[in-house]
């Protein structure tokens, strides 16, 4: 295993014994414009990104398509909703680029957690971490303007190194147009 991947788990779990935890993660890498979760495959495992940059997305009634979140090196990527809920994906989630990952099954954490009880702190703070991040994207949809959404997305390199504009556009909500102007504004 990789010290990146001890480390994000130390960072949940501060002065633990990781090699439990650690043994149960396999790895696994993707091409490039390959899907590592497809809506209605089951979705049964937490992916930690060792390298590579994924996009997580679905088509709404009229056949758009709709992205919801990037996910980079040193995160997890999974279709949250499939995992928590029924072990179903309900989303897409595409490989940007070359990627290696970890994955852990959600059966291998649920043994963690009942053999190891201190790694149920994981599965807590990870899902809050994930919630907050996904409620201050919900707001930040609604209470802000595409420009001022941008204007963060500014701040975060590898949105700038790694995402395309159209996916770039979908992300904030608006078309490439829009996108378009808004980038020729600020400039």
């Amino acid at each position: 295993m990789t010290s990146d991947l001890r480390d994000f788990l130390a960072f949940y779990l501060p002065n633990e014994d990781l090699e439990p935890f650690l043994k149960c993660f396999h790895k696994l890498e993707i091409k490039k414009g390959r899907h590592l979760i497809k809506p209605g495959a089951g979705c049964n495992y937490l992916a930690f990104i060792q390298s590579g940059c994924f996009r997580v997305y679905y088509f709404d009634t009229k056949g758009r398509e709709v992205i919801t979140w990037f996910s980079f090196n040193e995160m997890v990527i999974t279709d949250l909703l499939g995992f928590y809920t029924t072990g179903s994906a309900q989303f897409y989630v595409e490989a940007l680029e070359d990627s290696q990952l970890f994955k852990i099954t959600k059966d291998d954490l649920e043994k963690l957690y009942k053999t190891f009880p201190i790694y149920r702190e994981f599965g807590r703070k990870f899902a809050e971490e994930a919630l907050t991040m996904l409620m201050q994207r919900t707001l930040s949809l609604h209470t802000k303007s595409a420009e001022e959404r941008y204007k963060e997305l500014l701040h975060i390199p590898q949105f700038m190194e790694k995402i395309p504009l159209k996916y770039m556009a979908s992300y904030l909500g608006i078309t490439d147009t829009s996108l378009s102007r808004i980038r020729k504004k600020i400039r």
